[in-house]
């Protein structure tokens, strides 16, 4: 049965093998155990393909909380969606509380045009519920719906858990806007919603009417998409300086991303929370290096830099290195932690309204 065969792999794989290989053979002793018991035991019979998928994907899931198992032959459906510079119908997902969660919500796609928000769970995809199901399975279903039928349904459950909808999207093309710098209460405000270098650049050029400015709040909430080099680009023109962050690994060293800028006069407050993931936190860490403050709350927690793993019947995709905070704890199942927690509010955005303060507190603070 493969599913014993692949808990040898993911144990080796996460870095395991250093307790031995007693521990190996006892975590597939248990499996095949656990699976007589269940079909022996169970009122209706269980089908052992079932089991299988449910035990792999836990598996790998407590191994690399986003990482996946995905069958042969349903592998290459995925690599095509994961390869989509835009993502279908404007939706970046994640997986939270077994639920697929909305990680960003593209400005101007159909997910944004239909109210969709960042924070959101997904419920059912078409007539697939999607609930306890590997993430990968939506990305395909996402993905297929876009291209062959033009069109999906969706159940999503709001952000507080109170209410549930029928949300019916349509394709259309998707083009990811620019950074945008607003003004609030003459605090200027950046939100930006993919980290490449294009972004990079545009935001420079933003910014440079607003160079005198004595605080700049920086917007990561709803930010997962884009590489860490240029997070750390990014931070190196929101602050200057030398940025430098150190990837960790199970085995072996990590590597280096780093960056430079001139460095900025002005104090830095960024708003961050569980939206805020993969790009977006490796940009908040390297913030923070530079003396920015975090407000909000925790992040998503998955600064993963995974690789493709060819096991039995189907592909590991595990993360071998991930960016870590300040104390060298790993940004992958727990993220980023705020300077000051701010919870969030359904009536009003406390988040950003605290960030406004502080940075206001920072004018006066700046002419002395």
């Amino acid at each position: 049965m493969s599913v014993l065969l692949l808990a040898t792999v993911v144990v080796l794989a996460a870095g395991g093998s250093g307790s031995g290989g007693e521990g190996v053979y006892r975590l597939v002793g248990l499996f095949g155990q656990m699976v007589a018991l269940v079909r022996g035991n169970y009122v209706e019979e269980v089908s052992v393909d079932h089991l299988e998928m449910g035990a792999i994907s836990g598996l790998v899931e407590r191994a690399d909380p986003g990482g996946m198992w995905i069958p042969a032959e349903s592998h290459g459906a995925f690599e095509a969606a994961a390869r989509r510079e835009t993502p279908p119908f404007g939706l970046v997902l994640g997986k939270r509380s077994s639920y697929p969660f909305i990680l960003e919500v593209i400005p101007g796609s159909p997910a944004a045009t239909a109210g969709i928000q960042a924070g959101e769970l997904i419920e059912r995809i078409g007539e697939e519920p999607v609930r306890a199901r590997p993430l990968w399975l939506s990305q395909i279903l996402l993905d297929r719906a876009e291209r062959v039928s033009g069109s999906v349904s969706l159940d999503v459950i709001d952000r507080a858990l109170q209410g549930k909808r029928l949300v019916e999207l349509t394709a259309q093309e998707i083009v990811v806007p620019g950074p945008v710098v607003e003004l609030s209460g003459g605090v200027p405000v950046l939100r930006l919603w993919r980290l490449d270098e294009d972004t990079v650049a545009k935001a420079r050029a933003a910014l440079a009417p607003h160079s005198g400015a004595p605080a700049l709040v920086v917007d990561l909430r709803g930010v997962a998409m884009g590489t860490p080099a240029a997070a750390a680009n990014l931070a190196a023109v929101l602050a200057g300086g030398k940025i430098e962050l150190m990837t960790v690994r199970r085995q072996g060293k990590g590597e280096a991303v780093r960056a430079r800028g001139p460095v900025r006069a002005w104090q830095l407050v960024v708003c961050i929370d569980a939206t805020t993931a993969r790009a977006g936190e490796v940009a908040a860490l390297a913030l923070r290096s530079r003396g920015a403050r975090l407000i909000g709350i925790e992040t998503f927690g998955d600064t993963g830099r995974r690789q493709s793993v060819r096991a039995s019947g189907g592909y590991l995709w595990l993360a071998e290195q991930w960016f870590a905070d300040g104390s060298g704890e790993a940004i992958l199942g727990s993220g980023v932690k705020p300077d000051e927690l701010v919870r969030m509010r359904r009536d009003q955005d406390t988040i950003l309204k605290r960030a406004l303060e502080l940075a206001v507190e920072a004018a006066p603070a700046q002419a002395a």
